[in-house]
Formats: structure tokens, sequence, C-alpha cells
């Protein structure tokens, strides 16, 4: 019994893991430009630009824009959720509405 706990629960872990996405879409606050880089080197407090149907590269708080956010995937929730400036994201959720999050960042895509 103890070996199948722990079997699923690494399993799970995994599945958990492959939700984070390659890319994130960094942003310049001072010129708007958007620089794509892996993921795992965007730093805690970096500006992050997720646009519609892209998933949130790391778990931050919403500056700017309003949608609704896939959180299924780590909460089970069956219906999108609505997101807003102050709101949280987490790292891996799909932005499932039509306009993008300004977010910024409060993990890195390793954590």
């Amino acid at each position: 019994l103890e070996a199948r706990a722990t079997f699923r629960a690494r399993n799970a872990l995994s599945e958990i893991v492959q939700l984070r996405p390659e890319v994130a879409n960094l942003t310049n606050p001072i010129t708007k430009e958007v620089t794509v880089v892996a993921a795992s080197l965007v730093p805690v407090g970096e500006m992050v630009v997720v646009k519609a149907g892209d998933k949130v590269p790391c778990d931050g708080v919403v500056v700017e824009g309003k949608s609704t956010v896939d959180e299924s995937s780590l909460t089970g929730e069956s219906r999108p959720v609505r997101k807003g400036p102050g709101d949280t994201v987490s790292g891996g959720t799909i932005n499932s509405g039509s306009v993008q999050l300004l977010v910024q960042t409060t993990s890195t895509a390793d954590d």
C-alpha cells in the first residue's frame, strides 16, 4: 500500500511539472517591448505578458488586464476563474479569456 501511494504521489508531481510552459513573454516596463525567454529564466518581480490562450509561466499577481484563467489542471475547478488587477495567478494555468494579462511574478518557474 505504501509503495502504491508513493508511486501515485510521484506521478502526480511529475504531471504538475509538465504543466509549466517552456517560454515566457517578458515585457520591458519602459519601452513595452516583449522578449521571449525560457520560463526557467524568469526572475521574481519581472513583468510577463500572458496572451489569450497562453499558459502562465510563474506564480504572480495580475497588474493589468481582466480575463478568465483556467485553473482546472491545478484545482479541479470546472469553470474558468475571473482575474483582474491584484488577483493572484498560478504557474501552469491557462489564460482562457480573450484579453492578455500583465503579471508581476512572485516566484520562479522552478519553485
